[in-house]
């Protein structure tokens, strides 16, 4: 399957560009650096920091520009990985950097459906309970190493 991506017209086209490579990894680290910064201001909020900001009203201005800097990240990555696809295949910090995005989106899906139900009684001034401070800090342990893997995929190439 591989094989056949590394052959197909998309990623030839690709290939062909001289400044697609590049510009590509300009609009990922744009797209992830923005995604990034919001998520550790939604988990720095959860973990206790700036309690007069409310977790609510942050979230509202917050969370529909994530949706939109992810669905970017998606696209640029994606984009990135049909220029080399039999390298990323194969590409250990690759692998890795797919299954921590898949926890971070598992880990706050759990935040967002289970944890989330008693906002309205810790939402402002209270402290911010054991489980919803635990999985900010998972949250922003997984997107740092989120951020290291896609780092060190440019260190694997070849192998």
């Amino acid at each position: 399957m591989f094989e056949a991506l590394n052959q197909s017209f998309l990623t030839v086209w690709l290939n062909s560009l001289l400044w697609g490579f590049p510009m590509a990894e300009i609009f990922h680290i744009v797209m992830t650096g923005g995604f990034f910064g919001g998520i550790a201001m939604l988990d720095l909020r959860l973990l206790g920091f700036h309690r007069t900001v409310s977790i609510g009203l942050m979230m509202k201005h917050i969370m529909p520009c994530l949706g939109w800097l992810f669905l970017g990240v998606l696209i640029s990555g994606s984009i990135l990985f049909m220029f080399m696809p039999l390298e990323y295949s194969g590409n250990p910090a690759f692998l890795t950097k797919l299954v921590l995005i898949a926890l971070g989106g598992l880990n706050a899906l759990f935040m967002h459906v289970v944890l989330f139900r008693s906002q309205f009684r810790w939402d402002t001034l209270n402290k911010v309970p054991f489980g919803v401070r635990g999985s900010a800090l998972v949250s922003l342990a997984l997107w740092i190493g989120t951020l290291a893997c896609g780092r060190l995929i440019a260190y694997y190439y070849g192998v």
